[in-house]
């Protein structure tokens, strides 16, 4: 896991992290991703703080419009499929429930 560098700045679109806090925006100094950067909740070195905040940024597609137009219709894709396992997720929980109370 990488950890924030020193001189991270806050992030440009104003985004939050779980505490409410703008997010700061820093660089990897590992070896597996070497200058990616990376943003994360700013309470994230503090002991006892530990906001889970944390996602890559992804490098700009430029210059190959089908291959952004392929990123952008995976991205579509993982949006659904998140929103698919959600929905199992809550469907699988009220089973659960529904069939406790069909025990008790």
């Amino acid at each position: 896991m990488s950890t924030p560098s020193s001189s991270g700045s806050i992030a440009k679109k104003e985004e939050l992290c779980d505490y409410r806090l703008p997010v700061r925006i820093c660089t990897s100094k590992t070896k597996d991703n070497p200058n990616k950067k990376f943003k994360v909740c700013p309470n994230s070195l503090k002991p006892g703080k530990k906001c889970k905040y944390w996602e890559w940024i992804d490098e700009p597609v430029t210059g190959n419009p089908d291959l952004e137009q392929e990123l952008e219709a995976v991205k579509e894709d993982v949006a659904c499929l998140k929103k698919e396992v959600q929905e199992l997720k809550n469907k699988a929980h009220s089973y659960r429930v529904e069939i406790s109370c069909n025990i008790i």
